[in-house]
């Protein structure tokens, strides 16, 4: 596994950790109306498709650094594909918590992002 690789699987670890805690403690002081019913599925669920993502980013960039690109676009791309339809399937199977969970799903995808953008813009400088 690449060194780089490790140290990714430790910070999203991290972030998970803390963004897990976090929104717990919102789960127990807010009104049950304002959490939605998969509160627990949130943080394993962006963890593994982040984790998910990454690997396979790393392994096809691996012999053509050039393509990150072009290969990172095409998993976003199909990542976001991914998200929209759990977002629906969900929604048409427990309408009565679509509200909270769509807005909870759009925090987490939201946070996880910008965790992604802002690794990838620290490793991307870390050469120059």
């Amino acid at each position: 596994m690449a060194p780089g690789l490790l140290v990714f699987i430790k910070q999203l670890s991290v972030f998970s950790g803390i963004l897990f805690l976090m929104y717990a403690l919102f789960a127990v002081v807010m009104p049950e109306k304002y959490t939605s019913k998969a509160f627990w599925a949130f943080v394993p669920f962006f963890y593994l498709v982040a984790l998910v993502s990454r690997i396979i980013l790393t392994r096809l960039t691996a012999g053509n650094p050039k393509r990150f690109s072009v290969k990172y676009v095409r998993i976003s791309t199909m990542r976001l594909l991914f998200y929209i339809s759990v977002l629906l399937l969900y929604a048409f199977r427990f309408p009565g918590d679509a509200p909270a969970f769509i807005i909870t799903f759009f925090v987490f995808y939201f946070a996880f992002s910008m965790f992604e953008i802002i690794l990838l813009y620290r490793d991307m400088n870390l050469g120059r």
